[in-house]
């Protein structure tokens, strides 16, 4: 069973997510900021789902700290936000995001691109 640590502010967001991947056989771990975010990778997620835009420290500077460390940068991270210009999935690609899912999403498409995800990242371990 994989584990899937997600970061969201929005607690509407953070449990309806947290359901369908529950419901799906995944291990989920949640959390409400980057700090925490940053405390639970110690708990080796098989993939991160991540919101972008968040008080405190934003999903970028998360993503720049788990690429910085040595035991998580090779983490699958997907970005989960309302980000949708291609200026900012740009800036996920340069920051080496595996996906990115735009808010609203369908839950048909974030269990595909997070099965996707999975599976390049075992193909390639």
């Amino acid at each position: 069973m994989a584990k899937i640590l997600v970061v969201e502010d929005n607690k509407d967001i953070l449990n309806l997510v947290k359901i369908i991947l529950e419901v799906n056989n995944y291990e989920v771990l949640t959390a409400h900021d980057g700090y925490e975010a940053i405390k639970l990778m110690e708990c080796m997620p098989d993939l991160v789902l991540l919101d972008i835009m968040m008080p405190g420290m934003s999903g970028w500077e998360v993503l720049d700290i788990i690429r910085s460390k040595k035991e998580w940068k090779n983490t699958p991270v997907i970005a989960l936000t309302a980000l949708a210009q291609e200026k900012d999935i740009k800036a996920g690609v340069k920051k080496h995001l595996d996906n990115y899912i735009i808010k609203p999403f369908e839950k048909k498409e974030l269990l595909d691109k997070i099965n996707r995800v999975l599976e390049e990242y075992k193909l390639n371990k």
